[in-house]
């Protein structure tokens, strides 16, 4: 910036007050165009700001600071209900869609062959049985229970005969 850099370090002290000019540096100052250049633009730009911190209300600042940290409090919990409310309906829709997903499982009456087919529990009890048998306990599972009269049992309570057959095809 200036060709002679004697007073470049001081002036910024002298400039802010810090500080005064010597006898022999306010000589040299007034003789030389390059340092008088320098301390004109350092003594235009210490200057800067002071009208900015005479027109600063603190009062005010301080509650726009605070209206603007109200409302970013808010703006985040209205982000988080509405995530919250979006999980929400995910987990909505993915109940509808397994619940909506699933058939009737009442077999149709004309379809009494496919049951055997379909019949996918392990029971290895039921190795050893002759095909008789086999159908004989597939046509126990297939019938629903109706009971007797209304003296001898409950509705769907099981008797003794049933118990004892329950048990026979269990045991092997």
């Amino acid at each position: 910036m200036s060709d002679c850099g004697w007073l470049s370090d001081r002036m910024p002290a002298v400039a802010l007050g810090r500080s005064t000019w010597t006898v022999e540096e306010a000589r040299h100052l007034g003789g030389c165009r390059s340092c008088q250049d320098e301390w004109d633009l350092i003594r235009l730009s210490s200057r800067l700001g002071k009208d900015v911190g005479a027109e600063l209300d603190p009062t005010a600042t301080t509650r726009a600071v605070l209206q603007r940290l109200a409302r970013s409090g808010e703006e985040a919990r209205l982000r988080r209900k509405a995530w919250g409310f979006a999980a929400l309906a995910s987990a909505a829709a993915a109940a509808a869609v397994v619940w909506a997903g699933r058939t009737a499982t009442n077999p149709s009456p004309s379809a009494r062959a496919p049951v055997v087919a379909s019949l996918q529990i392990q029971l290895p009890e039921l190795d050893y049985l002759l095909p008789a048998e086999l159908n004989t306990v597939l046509q126990t599972m297939d019938e629903p229970y109706v009971g007797g009269s209304a003296a001898d049992s409950v509705a769907g309570d099981p008797d003794d005969e049933d118990l004892d057959t329950g048990f026979d095809t269990w045991e092997g």
